[in-house]
């Protein structure tokens, strides 16, 4: 197997002074220690990967295969029973706590939280600690004092939540164990996740396939120390290519949030393509890594390297075909944020909490990102399915 490792950090953390702080937090779901670097791939995937015996005869076919199963519009399942959200829910009061609304996607989020939990009259405060770590303890006091009966985080890690002044309210986290089955952190009553194990493995097919098994060119995975879900994605990209194409060969480095768009990703990025005049395919896992980084650094190396990444940002989609972007896998940000909603409402009715919402992804490529309107994110459009309407069928009227 001819997959390589290299543990890389591109550029300090030198930016918000406090970044280092909270990319450590998040490096751990459960709240304890947390790790300092992304796991090499091929460490962490020897005793659970197939040995390339175990691979099937045709590895390229078999990833094609799976990878355009994932180009259909989706298939919205409810994973628990019915139940009556608005008897309970009305006039409760829920305090959502950001890290950082001024990212889009977490303001997104906060804001589709919103509209579900309005619609079933909940009340709702919104603060945002803006990237300053020691601001976060503040926002829960003032969560506290304002009589909230639940606390909502958006990407704050449970090593960060003064549960010491939280008392008796039931605290939430979001997007902190990455995949099903992974237990909540201490203190926190449930975490909804998307799972990060689908679009790794499906950036990791669309590497097997555009390079016919990697005979068409090498590839670098690019993660990012501190996010919850760089390990599992790192991991899951090399178990896929460790099964289907064991000679591939994918170096792996990694990319600390601070250097996306300071210029160094960008810079390590030509000097990569430079130095290996082979390495025609690029997986950043999260997509937010190419705007100001990896697709800039495609051109100032003149190269004709092509990516992959996750998050199906707009800003990314509408460039798909014109940029060194040919494919972006989304995960309906409507299905997670209504799934959040869900969690709260049984919260307050007492009805069983839900281990996995079922969260799947659509792989959004050249051939069919004309199929739909990329310049912003609509359910009913990228994936056919109004997500509100169906929650509300097991949600009950609003009272």
């Amino acid at each position: 197997m001819k997959q390589r490792s290299i543990k890389r950090t591109l550029g300090p953390i030198a930016a918000l002074g406090v970044a280092s702080l909270i990319l450590a937090a998040c490096g751990g779901s459960d709240g304890g220690d947390a790790t300092t670097s992304a796991p090499a791939p091929t460490d962490t995937t020897t005793s659970a990967a197939p040995s390339p015996t175990d691979a099937p005869s045709d590895g390229v076919a078999e990833a094609k295969a799976r990878y355009d199963a994932a180009k259909a519009p989706i298939t919205f399942t409810y994973p628990g029973e019915a139940f009556e959200a608005g008897a309970t829910a009305a006039g409760k009061n829920v305090a959502i706590i950001s890290l950082d609304d001024r990212i889009p996607v977490l303001a997104q989020w906060g804001d589709t939280w919103e509209l579900a939990l309005n619609e079933y009259s909940v009340n709702t405060t919104r603060s945002s600690a803006d990237f300053d770590i020691e601001a976060i303890p503040s926002l829960f006091s003032q969560a506290v004092s304002g009589g909230a009966d639940l606390i909502l985080t958006n990407a704050i890690p449970p090593a960060l939540i003064p549960f010491n002044e939280t008392g008796d309210i039931p605290v939430m986290t979001t997007n902190q164990t990455g995949k099903p089955g992974v237990a909540a952190g201490e203190g926190v009553i449930t975490d909804v996740t998307f799972d990060y194990t689908i679009p790794a493995r499906l950036m990791a097919d669309w590497y097997i396939v555009n390079s016919n098994g990697g005979a068409e060119g090498e590839a670098l995975v690019i993660g990012s120390e501190g996010q919850p879900s760089s390990p599992i994605m790192l991991e899951e990209i090399a178990a896929e290519i460790a099964e289907l194409c064991p000679d591939c060969t994918v170096d792996y480095t990694d990319a600390q949030l601070s250097t996306w768009q300071d210029g160094v990703l960008a810079s390590e990025t030509r000097n990569a393509l430079t130095a290996n005049p082979n390495l025609k395919f690029l997986l950043p896992i999260y997509d937010g890594m190419t705007i100001a980084g990896t697709d800039p650094g495609v051109t100032d190396a003149g190269s004709d390297a092509i990516q992959s990444s996750f998050n199906a940002t707009p800003v990314v989609m509408q460039g798909i075909g014109s940029t060194s972007v040919t494919m972006d896998v989304g995960c309906p940000n409507d299905w997670f944020s209504f799934a959040t909603a869900d969690a709260v409402f049984r919260i307050f009715a007492g009805a069983p909490l839900v281990d996995d919402y079922g969260i799947t992804c659509r792989v959004f490529d050249t051939e069919n990102i004309g199929e739909i309107d990329p310049s912003t994110e609509n359910s009913p459009n990228w994936y056919g399915i109004d997500f509100l309407t169906e929650f509300k069928n097991y949600w009950g009227a609003p009272s």
